[in-house]
């Protein structure tokens, strides 16, 4: 393994009627674990936390902590609108003793200041006072448009147990100024279609969704750009970005969980509004997988995938 530490944003499991079902919660964390991640990121874009309700989200996060390995790493996203639902994940997740906690910036008309953002993260921190909190950055989804390193410098002198950003934007001199922006800080780099261009500006940790079927590339990508083999990283790397080009054309988040359910455990059909796909995308993304096994990809020898669900 690289030096690189990855984290998979991982997709919220469904059965065939479209409800949450934890049994498959097993087989993520043992297919996650035998591929070079070092942890799980629950609950957030990739796990479509908008279309979940409170009890479902604290039932996926009870299970993983049952279910994780080892020395298998564990953060629970608890971001939202509403905020008794957010102190009460918050809650749970100090109680169930993840890694750290993470929060989304308020969406649907943003914050108008920083010092608002700031507060709704001292609320999410308040609630799980002696875990690390981690900012959640991804304005594509948010809307925001604060400086993520004005906030983090912000945050930085408010709240004691601020640790980590998911840094989940393309913009990489805010990038560069977010890790700038607090001592100590770990700020995990989030867009994977840009990896070859974040290890050259220094990245150490990420987290994605791509990761739960591409992470021994992700590896093999690092210890090229590590050895100064730069176009062979880039080369590498080229799966991610086709699969960036595909989702764009084929439904996006909801695109991207059919193809890792392709590439690893099935989690079931997106829920609205990132799907269910339609007939086309779906077979655009099972014709994706199979193209992308036949270059022997090294997530595809776990014998996983092509779930019957």
């Amino acid at each position: 393994m690289s030096r690189l530490e990855i984290w998979a944003a991982t997709p919220a499991p469904f059965d065939a009627q479209g409800q949450v079902d934890v049994s498959v919660i097993a087989a993520q964390a043992a297919h996650l674990a035998s591929t070079g991640v070092h942890g799980a990121f629950v609950n957030g874009t990739t796990g479509e936390f908008p279309a979940l309700s409170t009890t479902e989200r604290m039932a996926i996060a009870e299970a993983w902590a049952r279910a994780r390995p080892d020395g298998f790493g564990l953060a629970l996203h608890v971001g939202g609108t509403d905020p008794d639902q957010v102190r009460q994940l918050a809650a749970q997740a100090e109680a169930l003793g993840v890694d750290f906690v993470a929060a989304v910036a308020p969406y649907y008309g943003q914050a108008p200041t920083v010092e608002l953002v700031v507060g709704y993260l001292t609320m999410v921190a308040a609630s799980a006072p002696t875990t690390p909190l981690c900012y959640y950055h991804i304005p594509s989804m948010t809307g925001s448009t604060h400086a993520p390193s004005a906030v983090v410098a912000a945050a930085a002198a408010a709240i004691p147990t601020l640790a980590s950003v998911k840094f989940t934007d393309g913009d990489l001199i805010e990038y560069d100024r977010v890790r700038e922006a607090a001592d100590g800080l770990t700020v995990y780099f989030g867009r994977d279609e840009l990896l070859p261009a974040a290890l050259s500006f220094g990245a150490l940790a990420v987290i994605g969704s791509l990761y739960n079927g591409l992470a021994p590339i992700a590896h093999q990508v690092t210890d090229a750009h590590d050895r100064g083999e730069y176009e062979l990283a880039f080369d590498l790397h080229r799966p991610f970005r086709e699969i960036a080009e595909a989702a764009g054309r084929h439904g996006g988040v909801g695109f991207i969980k059919e193809l890792m359910n392709e590439l690893g455990p099935d989690a079931g059909r997106p829920r609205t509004p990132w799907g269910p796909l339609s007939p086309a995308d779906r077979a655009a993304a099972a014709e994706l997988a199979t193209r992308l096994r036949s270059h022997e990809l090294p997530a595809s020898r776990t014998g996983a995938g092509r779930g019957s669900r």
